[in-house]
């Protein structure tokens, strides 16, 4: 039968309304990033707030990125503003008063000669292994008195001429998409050289920001809430040895939706990793901010722990054979929320918010046995640990 050019003129145009209502807003002039964490070293003697003056005597001054990748315990806050219509020009950001850190913080540029959030993925950095040398992976997951059926999954790694070679099937990474800024010379950023204070155990975000700066709205000024603020720390705990396995406990951390344990241990030319995963591989990738919809997904897959969780077993095979305890890193995810400009009630159709702020959090563990406090200090520091995350890189074939 023929069919009327009107209908479907009018279905078209019905559908393209309903496309324009649907697309995502135009982005905001100016965002803002606050990447909160709360890092512990259970059990480490010295390495509370008298460990961070020390570290802070010895020259380690609060830089951005420690949020991510924490060293000492304590409180991080990495703050990162993108502004379009003056981007890399500073700006000041008032703060309340349960901050401790003064009324109000400077977002600065970066130095050239800092060194970039991050680093190279190509698995060859930081590995300190022996050019021709051929090392084994061997990997474990799940929690339980016995490692589960298919395990371990083993391969090896030989470096030649400085580049790594996998032998055998190694396991593929999880994708954990990167949510937070990728900064550029157009940022600013706090905690910067400018900024000498850390932050302090008992600090809090809760209460009025506002951000001032040239080409910022004069009305950019939002409220942070108990679900935007620190996560308390970590309490982890282990009983048990290596050779006849180990249990792991740690505190309800109010605010945490999931976690997630990372444990790693070297015999020999052997290096053995284990995660509290249950549906196979998950690796030290995981040890990072994860968006909330992952969280959800990867906790009912069993990827991760839920949040009633309090204890695991690493299965007694595991790390039987190991030199020493392994390191054991543990991480609670917190929450994610985005604050946006509010709609003035005379707006027009096209509006859209000016500014946009975006905030989440973390909680993390680190357990070293059989360091001492000078050694914990050594290794907690942020380049050692680029070091580390640089050597699981590699180890997975990253």
């Amino acid at each position: 039968m023929p069919v009327s050019p009107l209908p479907a003129a009018s279905a078209l145009a019905l559908a393209l309304s309903v496309a324009a209502l649907s697309a995502p807003a135009q982005a905001a002039q100016a965002e803002l990033y606050i990447d909160v964490a709360t890092h512990a070293m259970p059990g480490m003697p010295g390495m509370g707030a008298m460990g961070r003056i020390a570290g802070a005597m010895g020259g380690q001054r609060p830089s951005y990125g420690m949020a991510r990748h924490p060293g000492m315990p304590g409180k991080y806050a990495d703050i990162a503003l993108y502004n379009r219509a003056a981007p890399g020009l500073p700006a000041g950001q008032a703060v309340p008063k349960s901050l401790q850190l003064g009324n109000s913080i400077d977002l600065l540029p970066r130095e050239q000669r800092e060194s970039p959030v991050g680093g190279s993925n190509d698995g060859t950095d930081g590995l300190g292994l022996a050019d021709g040398g051929t090392y084994k992976v061997r990997y474990y997951w799940g929690c339980g008195e016995q490692a589960g059926s298919g395990q371990p999954v083993e391969y090896s790694m030989t470096v030649r001429n400085g580049k790594v070679v996998q032998g055998g099937r190694a396991m593929a990474p999880r994708k954990v998409p990167e949510q937070g800024p990728d900064i550029s010379p157009q940022h600013v950023l706090w905690p910067n050289p400018a900024a000498r204070r850390s932050i302090p155990d008992k600090a809090s975000l809760v209460g009025t920001h506002q951000l001032t700066g040239d080409g910022l709205s004069g009305s950019m000024q939002f409220a942070l809430g108990d679900g935007d603020d620190f996560l308390p720390a970590l309490e982890l705990e282990s009983s048990g040895n290596p050779r006849e396995g180990m249990t792991l406990g740690w505190n309800a951390v109010d605010g945490a939706r999931a976690y997630f344990i990372h444990a790693m241990a070297t015999h020999g030319d052997t290096v053995v990793m284990w995660s509290s995963s249950e549906d196979g591989y998950a690796g030290p990738e995981l040890m990072n901010y994860l968006p909330a919809n992952l969280v959800a997904q990867w906790t009912g897959k069993r990827t991760l722990l839920g949040a009633d969780a309090r204890s695991c077993r690493i299965p007694t095979e595991v790390f039987a054979g190991t030199e020493g305890a392994p390191m054991v890193q543990m991480i609670a995810y917190g929450n994610e929320r985005s604050v946006a400009q509010p709609r003035p009630a005379d707006a027009a159709r096209d509006w859209s918010p000016a500014w946009n702020v975006r905030v989440r959090s973390k909680s993390t563990a680190m357990l070293m046995p059989g360091l001492g406090a000078g050694a914990a200090r050594e290794a907690a520091k942020p380049a050692a640990k680029e070091t580390a995350k640089g050597m699981l890189r590699g180890l997975l074939g990253r």
